[in-house]
């Protein structure tokens, strides 16, 4: 039987223990704290870094796991696995799977095979392509076959999500907005989609809770959905508002609610609120 191993990083925001139950590997994501670098998961707890992010008595900036570490995590698979998927951070939103790329070509020739993939996508969108392949790698999936269902899957999972303030996403510099555009913008709450990986504006909502009701409106849309998670930065009494939503299109106890990891909420900032849908495949 093929050996199969799924490496991703720290924003897939997986769940640990399902992490460890499918054996992903995750490279954490870097978080430098005043004059401190932690690994975020590791050396630092998610609940730790968002009290820090969310006091804001700290300066707290995220970074990306050097090609060393990954080369590190790659050479250990070596001869372990027959195959290795690494799964990233969408390359429009961030440098993760650069440093994955550099890390690859360092590597010796080795009969262990290693894919890199953009998954165009962040948080629960990237995780649950991970969650996916791994399931399918367990349940004795070949590598062309776990190739073809993460491709699929990122395919068909789709990301909306909306800020209560434009000024964190404006520094991380993904939104490339004409001024004019992001001006008008900052009196609103637009919810955006990750389009092909890229942050686009999707709708013009006024209020939080116009922008809740756009959340569902993005699922009601669709004519097939087979998952839905809801994922939140700093409030969780709002989840409750957009379940009730959802309850008559899409039943409660199949919603899945997560919150934002800190590496991505660090980029959202407090409030911010999003929904992953997976549309599944077309039958036949």
């Amino acid at each position: 039987m093929t050996k199969i191993k799924i490496v991703t990083d720290g924003s897939a925001d997986i769940p640990p223990d399902i992490a460890h139950e499918l054996g992903i590997e995750v490279v954490p994501i870097l978080a430098h704290v005043d004059e401190k670098v932690y690994r975020v998961g590791v050396d630092l707890s998610d609940d730790q870094l968002y009290d820090l992010i969310v006091s804001g008595h700290h300066r707290v900036r995220m970074a990306t796991p050097s090609s060393s570490v990954f080369e590190q995590v790659y050479r250990s698979m070596i001869g372990t696995v027959d195959y290795v998927f690494s799964i990233h951070l969408g390359t429009r939103l961030g440098s993760v799977l650069g440093e994955a790329v550099a890390a690859k070509q360092r590597l010796p020739a080795s009969t262990t095979r290693l894919q890199l993939v953009d998954s165009k996508s962040a948080s629960l969108g990237l995780g649950s392509v991970a969650i996916s392949a791994a399931s399918a790698a367990a349940d004795g999936a070949h590598p062309e076959e776990v190739s073809r269902l993460i491709h699929a899957t990122i395919r068909h999972t789709h990301v909306v999500f909306f800020v209560d303030t434009m000024e964190y996403l404006e520094v991380t510099g993904r939104l490339t907005l004409a001024g004019s555009v992001l001006g008008s913008m900052q009196r609103i709450k637009p919810l955006m989609i990750l389009d092909e990986g890229e942050i686009v504006p999707y709708e013009r909502t006024r209020t939080r809770a116009k922008a809740i009701e756009g959340l569902f409106t993005f699922v009601e849309d669709f004519p097939r959905v087979q998952d839905v998670i809801v994922l939140y930065a700093t409030t969780p009494e709002d989840v409750e508002k957009l379940l009730e939503k959802l309850d008559p299109i899409f039943p409660r106890e199949r919603v899945q609610v997560a919150r934002f990891g800190p590496a991505v909420a660090a980029h959202l900032g407090p409030g911010a609120m999003g929904v992953t849908v997976f549309e599944g495949f077309e039958e036949g």
